[in-house]
């Protein structure tokens, strides 16, 4: 005991360790006991006649017991009750030793004065303890149950040891992972040389090993419950507040937890899930035949446009290529008359501009590999840009599980400039069929009417589009920044876009409308590696809308978006101990930049990496990236404009 007081005042802590049962278990569980025993008799005095009493003084004492083992031992506030049980059990335990032992002397006589053993027992708590164990009352109580006590038929011969330890002695020896009740119950009751010296206890035994041995395989396998080989045996009924062979704070209900009968409500319930199912997937299988009909009328339909565009395309072709032998015929006689009156030095040249300055690839097999950048036009009632985005030349040649036609390329819509300008391709089963409609979504596009931005570095000479009809300007040769006085910046659509396809936003939308409910929150964790500390994300509906609806995205989404490139990329990728993140609670809350400085001087392993802080100013989120070793902190913003609070922003971090 003074080797667990001298770490209770050290606050060097004891680890506890529990078994199934909630019981202690291992080396240290006996000290355990001896300690909760010796606590309990130091506060609380022995003129304490009812444990289980409500009186707040009592509650005190339970209190001051609890606050003392957590001094000295690593225990959960779920074993409360536990430790307040063995307590009291420790407790009457006690006052029966003091009775035996101390309360008459060898003679007879009735002991005046406490034992010198206890000093914290007064006089006072010693001549009611005296007055009460020797009362009429008492007397008669404790000769009933010494009579009761005095021959049992199955004798426990374990000592202190208990059902738990020796169950966890049982299966270190026998490496298994559950010891049958009636092998336990066994093993307290032999002496120690290992024999049953008790005619009882042998019967039982006997007739337990009888019932073994008429069970099938399957049926030793199986958890009888309360039915079990050592309930059949002894033949008698279970205590009320206890099982047997489980031993203390083990109760009935945490080994045989009862299994309410079946409603009839929760019948009808089970009944009325499985009705709607039914009908959901009948549902679901008349438009998936309907939807694959459409496509089928839809890919005719594809088929006999597309054919009729290149019959037009032959014929522009002819007739551009009748105009051309026209001009340069005329070019020629031109070339000639200028000729015969000039000198062949002042001769000026009238052809067409380069066609180098072309930068589109001339066919589809030409388009550089990964994804492009370029602006998207439509030929109707003449060529005019309708939208920019990104030209993807990977994966394989399916959109929306529909084969590219021949001639089409796969783009996807950033911005529109002209919302309500019609698809080439009606896409999502013609429910998207406008440019405003698609953006952030793979749609098909012809190659004709596409044209590649800042590309020529990435596009090989030979593969460069040759089209002489296309006439260039003399202002097209400055940048376009140069040539406008007052540059203009290209707005935002009033939605805020992702990547994220439609059909993936749709199935969300059905998902968080058939199986959620408002009220839902799902709760993801946080490890202490991504952010530098472990928490509990909540997610709740209106979050989850905030993707649906494109709304403005709130710093729950960005945790989730960050735990998501925390376990697909930096985890399988190695970078764990290259980059680290700032929770966006963090650094959007802090308007003084204390609480990032401080994170930063606290996580010691920061220093060595690349930390990521999602940063907001209001309606908008931007990217501060820290390197702590260059001193060194990069401001990325998605929308290439410099916000009002931008300065506000600097002059913390300079700080």
């Amino acid at each position: 005991m003074l080797r667990v007081l001298y770490r209770s005042i050290y606050f060097n802590f004891y680890q506890v360790q529990w078994n199934d049962t909630r019981q202690p278990k291992g080396t240290k569980s006996a000290a355990f006991a001896s300690y909760i025993g010796c606590i309990t008799r130091r506060f609380v005095p022995i003129t304490v006649e009812n444990w289980r009493s409500k009186d707040d003084i009592l509650k005190t004492y339970k209190q001051n017991i609890w606050d003392e083992i957590q001094k000295a031992y690593v225990i959960g506030d779920e074993r409360r009750n536990f430790i307040i049980s063995e307590a009291g059990k420790l407790f009457r335990a006690f006052k029966v030793k003091l009775r035996i032992k101390y309360l008459k002397d060898k003679d007879g006589n009735v002991n005046k004065k406490p034992p010198e053993k206890y000093s914290y027992i007064t006089q006072e708590q010693w001549d009611k303890f005296v007055a009460h164990c020797t009362s009429d009352d008492f007397q008669k109580l404790s000769s009933e149950n010494r009579k009761r006590a005095l021959n049992p038929l199955y004798p426990y011969r374990k000592s202190r040891l208990g059902y738990a330890r020796l169950e966890e002695e049982m299966k270190q020896k026998s490496n298994e992972e559950r010891i049958p009740r009636f092998e336990l119950w066994k093993a307290a009751r032999v002496n120690k040389d290992g024999d049953i010296d008790n005619d009882n206890v042998q019967k039982i035994v006997d007739k337990c090993e009888a019932l073994t041995q008429s069970l099938t395989e399957e049926e030793r396998g199986e958890d009888l419950g309360r039915n079990d080989i050592l309930f059949q045996a002894l033949d008698l009924p279970e205590y009320s507040g206890r099982v047997r062979s489980y031993g203390f704070g083990v109760s009935a209900k945490d080994i045989f937890p009862r299994q309410a009968p079946p409603t009839q409500a929760h019948i009808d319930k089970i009944y009325l899930m499985f009705n709607t199912l039914t009908k959901r997937l009948e549902t679901l299988e008349s438009e998936k035949l309907e939807r694959e009909k459409k496509e089928r009328t839809q890919a005719d339909e594809i088929s006999e446009r597309h054919e009729s565009e290149k019959v037009v395309e032959r014929q522009q072709s002819k007739e551009v290529g009748r105009m051309r032998s026209i001009d340069e015929i005329v070019e020629r006689k031109q070339a000639e008359e200028v000729g015969g009156r000039r000198s062949p030095d002042k001769v000026v040249e009238t052809r067409h501009p380069s066609d180098k300055d072309s930068c589109n690839p001339g066919a589809v097999d030409s388009i550089p590999k990964g994804i492009s950048s370029i602006n998207m036009y439509l030929s109707s009632p003449n060529r005019h840009l309708v939208a920019r985005g990104k030209l993807y030349n990977i994966g394989s040649d399916v959109v929306h599980g529909i084969k590219l036609l021949p001639g089409y390329v796969k783009v996807m819509i950033e911005v529109p400039i002209v919302s309500d300008a019609p698809l080439p391709i009606s896409v999502e089963y013609g429910d998207v069929s406008m440019v405003g409609q698609a953006i952030g979504t793979i749609v098909p596009w012809p190659f004709k009417l596409v044209d590649f931005v800042n590309e020529c570095q990435k596009i090989p000479r030979k593969f460069q589009r040759k089209d002489k009809n296309v006439q260039y300007s003399a202002e097209s040769i400055a940048s376009p920044i140069k040539n406008s006085e007052n540059p203009k910046i290209q707005e935002l659509p009033s939605k805020v876009g992702g990547s994220t396809s439609s059909s993936t936003l749709q199935f969300l939308d059905m998902y968080v409308k058939m199986m959620m409910k408002p009220e839902s929150v799902i709760e993801i964790t946080m490890e202490k590696n991504i952010f530098g500390e472990e928490f509990q994300e909540h997610v709740h509906v209106e979050n989850i809308k905030e993707l649906i609806d494109h709304k403005w995205l709130s710093a729950t989404v960005i945790t989730i978006y960050v735990r998501y490139l925390y376990d697909k990329f930096i985890t399988p990728n190695g970078l764990v101990n290259k980059f680290s993140f700032i929770s966006p609670y963090v650094s959007s809350d802090d308007k003084e930049g204390k609480n990032i400085a401080k994170l930063l001087l606290i996580n010691k392993e920061f220093k060595e990496r690349m930390i990521l802080a999602p940063y907001n100013f209001g309606n908008h989120w931007v990217l501060l990236v820290i390197n702590l070793n260059a001193e060194i902190i990069y401001y990325m913003n998605s929308v290439n404009v410099e916000h009002d609070n931008y300065h506000d922003l600097k002059m913390k971090f300079e700080k």
